[in-house]
């Protein structure tokens, strides 16, 4: 028995676009959508398990009679996939749409801040029942993607106002997976968290010095981590500590002295 059709129209452009539920089976992913994420597919059904299958994928009809192209909600179809659903809630687009579709892809991407709670989410679950597992074995790596996604989830959870995308250039270079025990890596990752805070925490302080001096701009944050940065420069792998115990140290100098900082040209 098909299932019923519900036509409606967009109400800015007027096009006319059909809402139903489509089975799996009829379904393909177009053959140059990006390659999509595990790590995505596994916040995705995080999310479908608690609250069910809210926000439809976008399709277009295929060249075969039934079959159709989705060409926004690859992740979400992965992810009912694994839920073993046989159908899920789609809109269907005018064909003359669904390249203009392609090109404005509009799947959400995740920001710092949230893929860092995910991470963080995915890494306690796997901590939970695999205490002994080590940090840096490929179904972690696979699950979370970067290792200090979790150290920064844990700093996030203590203050919202973390300048995570600044500091992502540096973790980059000195905050890897670690080959220890998830059990002991969280602990590392934990004192991780709190250089990071304290580096945030005095990073602020600076920033608001700037605010009244009146010479804030939308960049100060990335123009003061980068004179702090031993290492900006430089493409090998650094010991976290060390690096961190650097910026701190050059964080404050700039802290007793803002003027030098605000003054200097990048």
């Amino acid at each position: 028995m098909s299932e019923k059709k519900f036509e409606y129209k967009e109400p800015l452009k007027g096009e006319r676009f059909i809402f139903t539920l489509l089975p799996l089976d009829s379904l393909e992913v177009i053959s140059h959508q990006r390659k999509p994420s595990q790590y995505h597919v596994k916040h995705l059904l995080q999310s479908l398990r608690k609250i069910g299958f809210t926000v439809p994928i976008m399709v277009v009809e295929g060249n075969k009679k039934g079959k159709y192209v989705i060409i926004d909600g690859q992740h979400r179809f992965l992810a009912a996939k694994e839920l073993e659903l046989e159908k899920i809630p789609a809109i269907i687009v005018p064909k003359k749409m669904a390249k203009l579709m392609m090109n404005f892809n509009i799947e959400k991407e995740l920001n710092i801040r949230e893929k860092s709670y995910v991470a963080l989410q995915v890494y306690e679950e796997i901590l939970q029942k695999e205490p002994e597992m080590a940090e840096n074995d490929p179904e972690i790596i696979d699950a979370i993607e970067q290792g200090y996604y979790v150290t920064l989830g844990i700093a996030y959870q203590n203050t919202e106002k973390l300048a995570g995308s600044s500091f992502e250039s540096i973790l980059k270079k000195c905050d890897l997976f670690l080959d220890l025990p998830l059990k002991e890596a969280f602990r590392e990752r934990n004192k991780r968290a709190e250089k990071i805070l304290e580096a945030n925490q005095i990073l602020k302080d600076i920033v608001q010095k700037a605010k009244e001096m009146g010479k804030f701009h939308p960049f100060l944050y990335n123009q003061i981590l980068s004179y702090a940065n031993p290492h900006k420069r430089e493409r090998d792998i650094f010991d976290f500590n060390e690096t961190f115990d650097q910026i701190i140290e050059t964080l404050r100098e700039i802290e007793e002295n803002p003027e030098f900082i605000l003054e200097r040209e990048e």
